[in-house]
């Protein structure tokens, strides 16, 4: 579970990793009493099952909030999808040590801009 501005500044929300029936998705909530959070990024969790080197199993899928100057070295550095204005933050959805995305609320949408490589 994290917290951040992820609506607009100034105003807190919550995004939680949730998982279901083999699938897992991240679950945003506008406050604390939000009866239909938005749902994004639902996949299968076998995408995220790792393996150490010594054959422990792990779950290799993290959310965190990304603030404009991440977003925006993302951008600069690898390209992909334009950025809309950034004035709050987004949440970076990662594969831990591989890739990731963000996703940013624009215009009563969420976007998907780039993340790491």
């Amino acid at each position: 579970m994290i917290r951040g501005e992820f609506f607009e500044k100034g105003h807190d929300a919550w995004a939680v990793l949730c998982s279901v029936h083999g699938f897992s998705s991240i679950l945003v909530f506008r406050n604390a009493t939000e009866q239909n959070p938005a749902e994004l990024a639902r996949r299968s969790e076998q995408l995220y099952r790792q393996r150490t080197w010594d054959g422990r199993a792990f779950y290799a899928r993290q959310i965190d909030p990304v603030d404009r100057k991440s977003i925006m070295d993302r951008y600069r550095g690898l390209g992909g999808p334009k950025p809309p204005p950034i004035d709050h933050q987004g949440i970076n959805d990662a594969m831990l040590e591989k890739a990731s995305e963000v996703y940013y609320w624009y215009r009563g949408q969420w976007r998907k801009l780039t993340g790491d490589d």
